[in-house]
């Protein structure tokens, strides 16, 4: 069921400056407004069949209330991360003050209605079981993902991890690379560029024309497929540095930062500091490790801390089970070099052999006495 909602369509797009089709719509509606209120300034009653005509292309491409079971979820959509904290918060906004924007749909072949924009609304409205939204309806576009996907990265609307998997999606998309490839290729290009002492001329490319980028890539000395990913991220408003830096090391996040991102709201660098958390690192299980990484993710969230306390934490706990992990190697160390020596056979050794042992020994031994007296010492 479509609505048309008599409302004033002056201020409603503000919110959606991100789409080209609404920027085009909006024109559409003010052109065909002013013909409208020019027409009727003649005071010329033949022309009321143009003005009822003019009316007609209006009434679909204003702002329509549409039944919310009618609307689908778009499976291009770039954004996976809806907590449901974010959900309520916009349905007491719904709920208190009403919808202050439309929402975004594509019509689909079978009559019902894509999310073009507006996802947690359209959530929020669910939870509020509300039966319409208000929508503004736009053609299909062309390469539905990247349009959603440049729509959000603009408005800052993507945690890291999102951005991260809807960039190499979509340079995937555009290219024959594989997924699990284009963070490497980056890295690569990046660190070429790196060495090169080249690297700031990708900052100043950000904003250059798509002619410019192409031309200065190619004078760069990258590799065939590292051109092909620093191009994408370029035609994205995105610099390659930049990605490689704060993007795409979400995507070797352990599975359970990525959840925590995802469901808890973890900010994106809070979770690259508790990877350093790592099994590898502190020289245990994972279960153990991870086990750590639940316990401090829970401090920082209670808590609220910072990015630097976080940091700080982290350093405290790698600091603590490298000293343990030091302490045990070396006990482990002595604990074979006694079993050694308790094992060597002294039947069919040399005498100079014998007498070289035991001096060994001996001298060994003056240590351990020395260490025990200091020891003893500290202790009292």
């Amino acid at each position: 069921m479509v609505k048309k909602v008599g409302i004033d369509l002056s201020n409603l797009f503000s919110g959606a400056e991100y789409s080209q089709e609404v920027h085009e719509l909006k024109e559409t509606i003010d052109k065909l407004q002013l013909e409208i209120i020019q027409l009727r300034s003649t005071d010329n009653q033949e022309l009321e069949t143009k003005i009822h005509e003019l009316r007609e292309h209006l009434v679909p491409s204003g702002v329509l209330k549409v039944a919310i079971e009618e609307i689908d979820r778009n499976p291009e959509q770039p954004r996976r991360t809806f907590t449901q904290e974010s959900i309520t918060a916009i349905a007491l906004s719904l709920e208190s003050n009403g919808q202050q924007e439309p929402i975004i749909l594509i019509t689909q072949q079978d009559g019902r209605y894509l999310l073009f924009d507006g996802e947690r609304r359209w959530r929020g409205a669910k939870q509020l079981n509300w039966a319409t939204l208000e929508a503004v309806i736009i053609p299909q576009p062309e390469a539905l993902h990247r349009r959603v996907l440049l729509a959000s990265l603009h408005r800052e609307n993507l945690n890291p991890l999102d951005t991260a998997e809807a960039l190499v999606k979509e340079i995937a998309v555009q290219s024959d690379l594989k997924i699990e490839d284009i963070p490497r290729i980056l890295r690569a290009g990046v660190r070429r560029l790196e060495r090169q002492g080249t690297l700031v001329k990708i900052s100043e490319l950000v904003l250059a024309s798509p002619e410019q980028q192409q031309q200065q890539i190619l004078l760069l000395g990258l590799g065939e497929a590292e051109q092909i990913v620093f191009r994408i991220l370029l035609s994205l408003l995105l610099n390659p540095a930049s990605v490689n830096t704060n993007i795409f090391p979400m995507l070797a996040l352990p599975d359970d930062l990525k959840q925590a991102i995802r469901e808890q709201g973890l900010g994106g660098i809070h979770a690259l500091s508790l990877a350093r958390l790592s099994a590898k690192t502190l020289g245990v299980s994972e279960a153990v490790a991870r086990k750590l990484r639940t316990r401090i993710l829970k401090q920082i969230l209670q808590e609220k801390l910072s990015v630097a306390q976080s940091r700080q934490i982290v350093s405290a706990e790698i600091t603590h089970h490298t000293q343990q992990f030091d302490s045990s190697s070396k006990r482990k160390q002595v604990d074979t070099i006694i079993r050694q020596v308790q094992g060597i056979p002294l039947v069919h050794i040399k005498r100079s052999q014998l007498v070289q042992m035991r001096e060994a020994l001996q001298k060994k031994l003056t240590e351990i006495e020395s260490a025990l007296k200091q020891e003893d010492s500290t202790e009292s």
